[in-house]
């Protein structure tokens, strides 16, 4: 089990990048903290997300 965005989802053994394809996230605009600790963009396809782990997912918002 892992939480996204403090809800519950199910652990897969995938990376980051993996994560976000699996749930429908375009990559543009959004930063991602695993474990309380921002994840760059250049390592998402080789950051493991263990189980366990707490990932936000942000996505920015133009707006004014």
């Amino acid at each position: 089990m892992i939480h996204v965005n403090g809800a519950d989802d199910d652990f897969l053994a995938e990376t980051v990048d993996a994560l976000l394809a699996r749930r429908g996230i375009e990559s543009r605009g959004v930063a991602v903290a695993l474990d309380g600790e921002i994840v760059r963009r250049s390592e998402w396809p080789s950051t493991p997300v263990p189980d366990g782990s707490s990932i936000e997912i942000v996505t920015a918002v133009a707006g004014g």
